[in-house]
């Protein structure tokens, strides 16, 4: 884990419910970028990225996303990475069973179950450990 994003997402876990509060994420990208939009701070330059989150699937109707964020330099030199696995109905996919297909405003149960995701991703996060290559 990395203190300082479990350190921003406590000072933060209200404005991410709030977020949470208004509609259903429709896919785990939304909720990886609600906390990496919590997790950013302006005054770090080369910190975490809201804008430059890249998803990596290559399952089909169970796998696993791999969510690779760069940092805010013009020129990324440090990345951090988070997995999450999910499946092909409510049965078997967390976001799928916390959503339970309602067409309605989150409700409390509902937005406190996208906030343990959302610690889930906090907690996942690694910075990764890529060397250089010189030529």
């Amino acid at each position: 884990m990395i203190k300082e994003f479990v350190d921003r997402f406590e000072k933060n876990k209200k404005k991410l419910k709030e977020i949470f509060s208004q509609k259903h994420p429709d896919q785990y990208l939304d909720i990886v970028k609600a906390v990496v939009e919590i997790l950013y701070n302006e005054d770090d330059y080369g910190g975490i990225d809201p804008n430059r989150i890249h998803e990596i699937n290559d399952g089909d109707y169970q796998g696993t996303l791999l969510f690779v964020i760069a940092d805010t330099r013009y020129q990324p030199s440090d990345y951090w990475y988070v997995k999450v696995s999910y499946g092909s109905c409510s049965g078997c996919d967390t976001l799928e069973s916390i959503k339970d297909y309602s067409s309605e405003k989150p409700n409390e149960s509902q937005v406190n179950d996208y906030m343990t995701l959302a610690l889930h991703i906090v907690q996942g996060l690694k910075k990764t450990e890529i060397g250089e290559v010189n030529e």
